[in-house]
């Protein structure tokens, strides 16, 4: 208030200065005043100098009040100290990964830290937290800047030079000019100085360039949501999703540990698909925390179904879709077909050659698109040539190809993409790459009811899937192409497709669908009349019907199949019939008539060593043990090991092999050895994830550590090979698996909890007959006191035999 006072004294002692100034002069010059004033005239001049003084005073004395509110400089540094600009952290949760690399690119002295990531992926929260850890190497001063890029109207380089160089202390009149002149008059200030700047959300590099200092004494942390890569000076480090842990430990903060502890399977659900990013974790866990009576398994259904996903993950004017929106809009018309495109295709990971065709444009237009898509942040690039979209990013794409894509252009684009990996399909590394997407793409083809084009690509692929890990692609193509030929009324089309379907099925574990889709090619090659092709399907059929236990109907398939092969003069086939009708008679312990069958299969088979040596020198092995004749069982076993192994090997056949070596050295009573080709066994079909062969290789365990007293081994063991029959739904092999479990229980001295689990095996069995059944039911009987133990009966042989 005194001040004001003092400026009003100011303003009039002024005024009548200038009045009197006036007066003097004009007396001076020889001018005159009005009759009343003569007498004063002389005094005009000396009134003037008492004036003066007096201005030159109250000035003084206004300077030492200070400065009044709202005059000078508006944004000029204050007096108290350096500027602190840095906002507080919030929503950071983890990060040690990337707070160790970045703590290990400020040791290495670099001056400009480059944050780039995706939208929502938590980048400005690290800059703050790297840049408030780092505030006491930087007295001078750390300044923040939001640079708004991701923005329709970002802040130009001019307006934060400017702010800066204020808050630095520079007088306005140096704070105006373009803004090279502002650059170099910023450089010029922090030459000295040790100063901290933060450029949150940079647009690009020409927006950053201006506001680096340009000393070694200053750092510089910048955000952005696409790679700088033209930023002098600058290291980069992508900010990707948090992992699991970290996403948990978010949502626990947002929601309570009350809530994530009642429902933890819920709560990784929820994290999941929310694929990592720390924004739809935020908005996940405040629609969860304002929401108390929701169930977290209920919210995480929602969020699974992609219909919904990007609707729920909103919450006030926070929104996952809004956050890609802005970033799409930035793109050129050709990167958002190009983006559109990827969350089009079908499978996870995309090549060069799939967008082009998806797209309909050339290979450098696209190249270069896709390439400038990961620069955004909105595309990843896990290998070169090769690029995937992450579920949100997946989600908005798909979004917006429904909404600017006809639906015409759209089933055009899937047509060109399945032509295209028809023409590329070829073993090796495109199948490696591929698989995955044919897959997908065949799934897609026949729902959109592009029935030719997904037959032709099944046809295509299904014949490179030929090694025995590969059965689990299998089963999908040959669907599909089943489906497809239905579809086109094309019943040879059919009868190859469920051949191969059945064959897949049988290694899936799915031994009725296998039966199923047998007996139905068997009925169309009956109707069509083709030989070859009803003697594959009698082959089928019985190899179907043996997996049931159906001896029977097995018996006169593949009987019927042997003979007709023989018509045919295919050897190889006849071969691969006799091995199956072999491994029958084995299976239901009737090594007497294996025997002679399976020496017929030996003796056509050619001099050149095969896969398919593997599999009937091991069944005559199998035969020729079961009669007693060690011996030449254990040396056909050497060399069906090694045919097993010979070339590019077959695990299938090695597995097997090994289990037929196992069960020899049980007999001889080493103990350690039959497990050890049995761990063997297991590991192999692990590696192929080939549940049944996981299981029969666990009941093989269970069975041989029961015999040696190893109940607690047994037990867990014949457990675990029930529960994988299970899985797969084969109801009989899951009882059988349970027995050996009762059977070990009761070994062990467990005879209620034996019982328990014999009741469960016989619910599974049903009414069908396994013939080691009768024999494992009396052996529990036994165990249990009901009545005297029966005598040693053979050993289970089920694992010889030849999956499709």
């Amino acid at each position: 208030m005194r001040r004001g006072r003092v400026q009003a004294l100011i303003g009039v002692v002024s005024g009548l200065l200038s009045v009197l100034l006036a007066v003097a002069v004009n007396v001076a010059t020889g001018g005159g005043l009005p009759p009343a004033f003569d007498p004063v005239a002389r005094l005009s001049w000396p009134a003037v100098g008492v004036l003066a003084v007096v201005v030159g005073w109250l000035t003084v004395w206004q300077q030492r009040l200070g400065p009044s509110p709202g005059a000078g400089t508006p944004d000029a540094r204050p007096a108290a100290g350096p500027p602190a600009e840095l906002p507080p952290v919030s929503g950071l949760t983890g990060r040690v990964r990337d707070l160790s690399v970045v703590d290990g690119l400020l040791e290495r002295r670099y001056g400009v830290v480059a944050l780039a990531g995706p939208p929502g992926v938590g980048k400005s929260s690290l800059a703050l937290r790297v840049a408030h850890g780092l505030r006491s190497r930087y007295p001078d001063g750390q300044l923040f800047a939001a640079l708004r890029g991701a923005s329709a109207d970002p802040v130009t380089p001019e307006a934060v030079l400017s702010r800066f160089l204020a808050a630095l202390g520079v007088a306005e009149d140096e704070r105006r000019g373009a803004v090279e002149s502002l650059a170099a008059r910023w450089r010029t200030e922090l030459a000295d100085r040790r100063v901290l700047l933060v450029l949150d959300d940079a647009r690009d590099a020409a927006q950053v360039a201006p506001l680096l200092p340009g000393g070694a004494d200053c750092l510089a942390v910048v955000t952005s949501r696409r790679v700088l890569a033209a930023l002098p000076g600058a290291v980069t480090h992508v900010v990707g999703g948090l992992d699991p842990a970290d996403g948990l430990a978010l949502l626990v903060e947002a929601v309570g540990a009350d809530r994530v502890a009642a429902e933890p399977e819920a709560a990784v659900r929820i994290v999941t698909a929310c694929g990592g990013l720390p924004l739809a974790l935020r908005i996940a866990g405040g629609r969860l925390r304002v929401r108390p009576s929701w169930r977290l398994a209920d919210f995480a259904l929602q969020l699974e179904d992609e219909r919904q996903r990007l609707d729920a993950l909103r919450l006030g004017d926070l929104a996952v879709r809004a956050s890609l929106g802005t970033s799409y809009e930035q793109l050129p018309a050709v990167d958002r077909l190009v983006f559109r495109s990827c969350g089009s295709h079908p499978g996870p990971v995309l090549a060069t050659a799939s967008a082009v065709a998806l797209t309909g444009h050339g290979p450098q237009v696209v190249t270069a698109a896709l390439e400038r898509l990961v620069d955004a942040q909105l595309v990843e690039s896990p290998a070169p040539g090769r690029y995937r979209l992450h579920d949100l990013p997946r989600l908005f794409a798909v979004e917006r190809a429904e909404a600017e894509d006809a639906p015409g252009e759209r089933l055009a684009s899937l047509a060109r993409l399945l032509d295209r990996l028809t023409a590329d399909a070829a073993p090796g590394g495109w199948l490696t790459d591929e698989r995955e997407n044919v897959v997908a793409a065949l799934r897609r083809a026949v729902d959109a009811g592009l029935y030719e084009q997904a037959w032709d690509l099944a046809s295509a692929v299904g014949p490179l899937l030929s090694r025995a890990e590969d059965h689990i692609d299998r089963l999908p193509v040959w669907r599909a192409a089943v489906e497809a030929a239905d579809a086109l009324d094309d019943e040879r089309r059919a009868v190859r497709a469920l051949l191969q379907m059945s064959y897949a099925c049988r290694n899936a574990g799915e031994v009725t669908a296998a039966l199923d889709s047998a007996t139905r090619a068997l009925a169309v090659a009956e109707r069509l009349g083709g030989r070859p092709a009803l003697a594959e399907a009698l082959l089928c059929r019985g190899e179907a019907l043996r997996d049931l236990y159906r001896f029977d109907e097995a018996a006169e398939a593949l009987t019927r199949a042997v003979d007709l092969y023989a018509e045919l003069d295919d050897e190889r086939g006849e071969i691969q019939a006799r091995t199956a009708l072999g491994t029958l008679h084995m299976t239901f312990w009737h090594a007497d008539r294996a025997v002679p069958v399976l020496e017929r299969a030996v003796a056509l088979l050619p001099a050149e060593d095969s896969v398919q040596h593997a599999w009937t020198l091991g069944a005559l092995s199998t035969a020729y043990r079961l009669a007693g004749r060690r011996g030449e069982a254990a040396a056909l076993n050497r060399r069906a090991l090694r045919s097993a192994r010979s070339g590019e090997g077959d695990l299938f056949a090695l597995g097997y092999q090994l289990a037929g070596r196992a069960w020899l050295a049980h007999e001889d009573g080493r103990t350690e050895d039959a497990l050890a080709d049995m761990r063997e066994m297991l590991a192999v079909f692990e590696r192929m994830r080939h549940s049944t062969g996981v299981g029969i290789a666990l009941e093989g365990i269970a069975e041989i550590a029961t015999a040696a007293g190893r109940h607690d081994d047994a037990v867990a063991a014949s457990e675990a090979a029930a529960l994988r029959f299970e899985r797969t739904g084969d109801r009989v092999r899951a009882g059988r698996g349970r027995l050996h479990q009762a059977a070990a229980l009761a070994a062990a001295g467990r005879p209620e909890a034996a019982r328990a689990v014999w009741r469960t095996a016989d619910a599974l069995i049903g009414d069908a007959e396994p013939p080691e059944v009768p024999h494992l039911r009396d052996r529990l009987r036994g165990l249990l006191g009901e009545q005297p133990p029966p005598g040693p009966g053979p050993t289970t042989v089920g694992a010889t035999g030849r999956p499709g």
